[in-house]
């Protein structure tokens, strides 16, 4: 193996740790054994795939594996006409692109309304913790009773998942974010907040049941947001996230 043949191998890899592809990678780490300026950058490549492995959590679904296949198989052949994809290592790169390729693009088609709504979901549950005590109307209620308080607000279909109906209220407001009506009530035990908006304007999409759990503001507050009917119902607390899913399974049981 010589160096350029090893620089291709080690910029095209997915390291795992084991079978004949790390072998050959192997060989061609120690071709390149005295670039140190090669090995450091070899060892980031690495931690990036870890890293992105570990944001996405998801691995090349069944549907989309034998099309990569096939796409592969076409650089391969691809190698009587030109030399260069000819290359095993050439075409080890080639269908790691690929493989990226179509795992993003699946991820965004299946999850795009997930992953783009939850950023603004992360804002507006900032915004609405950081309200202020005299922003909210005092009251003692349970949460399953607040729908016609919220109507006479003007806001429609306020209601909140099973196991949420008794939570004790304190406080309730109703306020807009980006043109959006938020439901806001404070819970005394244990302290945190709940709301109710729509989701499709915030480009949300979630489903009903199905608790997505994320922390923010450094990992000090943490939220648990799912879908019901055409609202979105979400908690936020501060805590980690086994905090939250602790509190939301116990509610529901």
């Amino acid at each position: 193996m010589n160096a350029k043949t090893a620089r291709r191998v080690l910029r095209g890899c997915a390291w795992s740790g084991a079978d004949d592809h790390e072998r050959e990678i192997v060989a061609a780490m120690k071709k390149l054994g005295k670039d140190a300026a090669f090995r450091e950058e070899f060892e980031r490549q690495k931690e990036f795939d870890r890293l992105l492995g570990e944001r996405l959590g998801e691995s090349v679904p069944e549907e989309v594996a034998p099309r990569l296949e096939e796409l592969a198989s076409k650089l391969t052949a691809g190698g009587s006409r030109r030399h260069t994809f000819g290359d095993p290592a050439m075409v080890a790169v080639g269908f790691a692109f690929l493989v990226l390729v179509g795992l993003i693009v699946w991820i965004v088609m299946g999850n795009g309304g997930i992953f783009g709504g939850m950023a603004e979901v992360q804002k507006l549950a900032r915004t609405g913790d950081n309200a202020g005590i005299e922003q909210f109307e005092p009251v003692e209620t349970a949460a399953g009773t607040l729908g016609d308080w919220f109507v006479m607000q003007g806001f429609d279909g306020f209601r909140v998942p099973r196991g949420f109906e008794n939570a004790k209220v304190v406080g309730v407001r109703l306020f807009d974010y980006e043109n959006v009506p938020v439901a806001v009530a404070a819970i005394a035990e244990p302290r945190s907040f709940i709301y109710v908006f729509r989701a499709e304007p915030l480009g949300l999409s979630l489903k009903e049941g199905e608790w997505r759990v994320e922390t923010y503001n450094g990992g000090r507050n943490v939220l648990a947001v799912m879908g019901l009917g055409t609202n979105a119902f979400m908690t936020t607390m501060q805590g980690s996230e086994q905090d939250m899913l602790d509190y939301v399974r116990g509610v529901s049981r």
